[in-house]
């Protein structure tokens, strides 16, 4: 189990996402693109879209349509690869940078006439070869009061990752994958290169571990949860956990991969209808015993 310490600082930080949901900074855990659309939402005037088609996060004044990605560096380093670029929806790609404290660093605007279709490597180098809007630091004004929360939400984070309870900005996965190899005795997959294999256990056998954050609130409804893109997996099991609102364990399960039905998006109630499962930890959430 988790350290008291550990627990205590895990719900400080729910309760800081807790407040910038209600703020309206996000919508959703994924904290760091959240936090860039607000941003962007604030530098370009935007109106949040309702999430009818993924490619479009923003829509300014003039009907122009914005894509914003947003990422956490410690350098000036402009580089960012993005996948899946469709240019036909959006009229801007929009590319939030910030620092570890989740204060703007840099915001690039770049016209879809601009960019190619499908993968693009975000590069000084291409920077250089095309044109571009750059905004710093003192053209984005974020209220102070809104700049502070989002900091302390930051300086939690940074307090997780020294702690060594999450690696990286995904903590929802990250915690699934730390839960895993407690209860399961598994060590984490080093191998970046090799998707869909998050851990192995002490006879070879490799694990994906899906992880999703479930409890009523404004932000979603709980039986609404998926799984998805497990097809063409090379992992022999499937763990799956779900997290409660403080970010502790509450429900695991393992299932053979090969019995799952529906791999490409399935609902998270496999859990209780797949054969061969086997059930960790006790869930916590009735509808998933």
């Amino acid at each position: 189990m988790i350290e008291k310490e550990k627990q205590k600082l895990l719900k400080k930080f729910a309760d800081q996402s807790d407040k910038l949901f209600e703020l309206g900074i996000i919508r959703t855990d994924s904290f760091t693109g959240e936090i860039g659309e607000y941003v962007a939402s604030i530098l370009f005037s935007l109106k949040n879209t309702e999430r009818v088609t993924r490619a479009i996060d923003g829509i300014d004044k003039n009907g122009k349509k914005y894509q914003v990605k947003a990422k956490v560096v410690e350098t000036d380093k402009l580089s960012y690869g993005i996948g899946n670029l469709d240019i036909t929806e959006i009229d801007y790609l929009v590319i939030v940078y910030f620092d570890l404290y989740y204060t703007p660093k840099k915001v690039i605007r770049i016209h879809s006439t601009q960019l190619p279709k499908g993968k693009v490597n975000i590069s000084n180098k291409f920077l250089n070869s095309i044109e571009y809007d750059i905004f710093e630091k003192s053209d984005i004004k974020i209220p102070k009061s809104k700049q502070i929360e989002i900091t302390k939400f930051g300086q939690y984070y940074e307090l997780l990752r020294k702690n060594k309870i999450i690696r990286s900005r995904r903590i929802v996965g990250d915690l699934g994958e730390f839960y895993a190899c407690q209860y399961l005795n598994l060590k984490l997959n080093e191998n970046k290169n090799e998707k869909g294999v998050d851990a192995i256990d002490k006879n070879g056998i490799k694990y994906e571990v899906k992880t999703r954050r479930v409890y009523e609130s404004g932000r979603r409804t709980g039986k609404t949860r998926r799984l998805n893109n497990l097809v063409g997996k090379s992992s022999e099991i499937l763990v799956v956990v779900v997290l409660d609102r403080g970010f502790n364990c509450a429900g695991m399960w393992t299932i053979p991969m090969k019995n799952i039905s529906n791999p490409k998006s399935a609902h998270l109630q496999i859990v209780n209808t797949t054969q061969g499962v086997k059930n960790i930890v006790k869930s916590k959430i009735d509808w998933l015993y």
